[in-house]
């Protein structure tokens, strides 16, 4: 036998033994051999013998029980799982019987395969896997699948794989066992070729003799243990052969699975199964479209309530009389509070030097019956209660649309503001303009329930566009002498008092100075910003219920891509297999089939978020039709998907995708490579 620095592999009582339930098998036994830089060796024997065990103990595949595997420096008996990997990555090539090349890939692709794994550039690992396959005689079979490729051709795609990262060793389980003999001459006659001018040690597994009559040196193997060994050539090593690569135990894993082609892979494994991933990642859209659409109205109501309160002005106290807890409202009659709004208390707020304005506000009883005289012109009109406030006063979201004339503004008021369809019955039949209107003299008259009436004159001060076709509203010294006659009560304001107190501080900081004066004068005050914070709160609460419903469909879309894995890893276990032979990390296949279900649910994600923004239009649209037809306008848009929800709806589709394909994943790299090959 050569020198020892000619020996590239060396087994040293190697032994390998199977528990088969409580049976404990010897597949080898106390095997040492040494094999040198160069040598073609054939591995015969009759099924069971120990062939392909040896072949996978040498590929770093699988680990002697006992004994010693030395290749190329590397002690695979005590090798880690990185440096076994990096054995079968850069220094080991597989032929393997049945070709496993991955039925998704071209050839050209299953080729640059190992190449991907090394983290090398697609472009260089497409021009190194073309020249390959054009030495196997494949150039015109590129981009043919394996289906579309005979026994023979996807052999000889399978040695090129082999070969792509320049290996010392190649390793070939029964290469010609599913080919005819020609095909099989063809293939082995590649075989020794590159063997003689590549300096390649080889070592083929065969029960056939003929072919293993193209070794060098045939090992003869019966029951695990090696019965003869046959010198047919000895090895004559060339001066200009390829000196060996040596690899140490301190082994570094060169290379790595890139992140482009990460994602590459997982949209060509999603194209396999296009139905049954539709229909799984139809969980993920489903729940998706719930959650953006629900959450986004509450987004949407809260942004129409936050406007509204902007409108208002957060630096807006509402001061309201104190009553008892023993009072009670009869509508028919009237309570009196304990502490009135008066005249004094709304001198004393306009008095501080944080508050702007003031406005009282007195509402007029609801069973009022009144009517208007304009001339010869008598029409019903009602009072409304909530008083309109000047572009000053309350911001733009208060102020009316102005027909004509001036709106009611704020403190102390007069006059009459009439709705453009209450102005239309007014007007001369002959026609005219609702200006023609403003200032003129116009009788109130007003009837009790008993059947008593008094008329009241004031103004028209302006028209305005309003949704009844026959309301007005009153000046606030209008509705002190109409209150005071309906409940017979002239001092009303001293004893009654008004029945809130419009406060605007001059910003919100002065907001805290208004509430301590209302309490030094015993009355209630409730500020905008308050208000606003409650209902912030109580929205936030009703977006994470919302948001809930959406959660519980994105739970059971979990279940359907971890189950969607679960199928995948069953189906592709020979390709995982492949995987690790051609030297893929167990976190690279745990990433590659989490990527896999990331892109899943990432894909439903964007799907959900586009369908379910849509359908929060669509609700929008039809709820303002809904509203304008009844009257109501000035509504902002309901459905808002800020970017906050849009992002974190891909985020959790995403999640559902980790969460779906974690446990799948992890199991698939977990696999044995020798176990996974054997799949069917």
């Amino acid at each position: 036998m050569s020198t020892a620095n000619q020996n590239v592999i060396r087994l040293v009582e190697a032994c390998r033994q199977y528990h088969l339930g409580s049976n404990d098998v010897d597949a080898l036994k106390n095997i040492n051999l040494e094999i040198d830089q160069g040598e073609f060796i054939a591995l015969v024997g009759p099924s069971g013998s120990g062939k392909s065990t040896l072949l996978n103990l040498l590929g770093g595949l699988d680990r002697p029980t006992s004994g010693e595997i030395h290749v190329q420096g590397l002690a695979l008996h005590t090798a880690d799982e990185e440096a076994l990997t990096g054995h079968r990555r850069h220094n080991v090539g597989f032929v393997f019987q049945t070709f496993n090349l991955l039925p998704t890939l071209t050839a050209l692709e299953n080729v640059a395969l190992p190449l991907m794994l090394s983290g090398v550039d697609l472009a260089e690992r497409e021009v190194r896997a073309q020249k390959l396959l054009e030495r196997v005689g494949l150039g015109h079979r590129l981009h043919h699948r394996p289906t579309e490729m005979s026994g023979g051709e996807q052999q000889r795609a399978a040695i090129a794989r082999a070969l792509v990262n320049n290996p010392q060793l190649i390793l070939a389980d029964e290469p010609t066992g599913n080919l005819d003999s020609s095909t099989g001459a063809e293939v082995m006659a590649l075989l020794r070729e590159l063997n003689t001018e590549r300096g390649v040690t080889l070592i083929i597994v065969t029960h056939d003799s003929e072919i293993a009559d193209y070794a060098k040196r045939i090992v003869n193997l019966r029951d695990g243990e090696i019965a003869k060994i046959e010198i047919r050539e000895a090895l004559q090593p060339k001066e200009d052969s390829p000196a060996p690569k040596q690899i140490q135990s301190e082994f570094k894993l060169k290379g790595g699975l890139t992140f482009k082609d990460l994602l590459r892979s997982a949209f060509d494994n999603l194209r396999r199964r296009p139905v049954r991933n539709i229909l799984t990642s139809a969980g993920v859209v489903i729940g998706i479209i719930t959650l953006v659409a629900m959450v986004s109205f509450g987004v949407g109501v809260q942004a129409e309530i936050n406007r509204n309160f902007q409108a208002l002005g957060l630096e807006n106290v509402f001061i309201t009389p104190t009553f008892t807890e023993e009072d009670t409202f009869d509508p028919f009659g009237f309570a009196e509070p304990d502490v009135p709004i008066t005249p004094e208390i709304v001198a004393a707020f306009r008095a501080l030097p944080e508050v702007e304005s003031v406005t009282p506000v007195l509402d007029l009883p609801s069973n009022m019956e009144a009517s208007l005289t304009l001339e010869d012109q008598t029409v019903p009109v009602r009072l409304a209660n909530a008083f309109h406030r000047g572009p000053g006063a309350m911001g733009e979201f208060t102020s009316p649309d102005m027909l004509a004339g001036e709106p009611l503004g704020e403190g102390e008021t007069q006059g009459l503001v009439i709705v453009d369809g209450l102005a239309d019955l007014l007007l001369p039949e002959t026609g005219g303009d609702y200006a023609d209107l403003v200032g003129k003299a116009i009788t109130l008259t007003v009837r009790l329930p008993r059947g008593e009436t008094k008329e009241f004159i004031t103004t028209i001060t302006g028209v305005e566009n309003g949704r009844g076709s026959q309301s007005a509203n009153l000046g606030l010294e209008e509705r002190i002498e109409i209150k005071a006659w309906w409940y017979g009560r002239p001092d009303t304001l001293h004893t009654d008092g008004f029945d809130t107190l419009m406060v605007r501080a001059v910003d919100q900081l002065a907001v805290p100075a208004v509430l301590d004066t209302a309490e030094e004068l015993g009355v209630q005050a409730q500020s905008l910003g308050a208000v606003l914070e409650i209902a912030n709160r109580v929205l936030a609460v009703m977006q994470a219920l919302l948001g809930s419903v959406g959660g519980l469909a994105l739970l059971v879309a979990t279940l359907g891509v971890a189950n969607t894995m679960m199928m995948a890893i069953y189906e592709r276990t020979r390709e995982i297999g492949v995987l690790k032979a051609v030297g893929a990390r167990n976190r690279e296949v745990r990433r590659m089939f989490t990527a896999d279900a990331v892109l899943l649910g990432f894909i439903g994600g964007v799907v959900g978020l586009i369908l379910g923004t849509l359908l929060g239009q669509l609700v929008d649209w039809i709820g303002h039709l809904y509203l304008a037809n009844q009257g109501v306008t000035g509504i902002g848009q309901m459905s808002i998907v800020p970017p906050w929800l849009a992002l974190g709806s891909l985020i959790f589709a995403s999640l559902i995708g980790v969460l779906g394909g974690f446990y799948p994943a992890t199991r698939a790299s977990r696999l044995d490579p020798v176990a996974a090959l054997k799949h069917e």
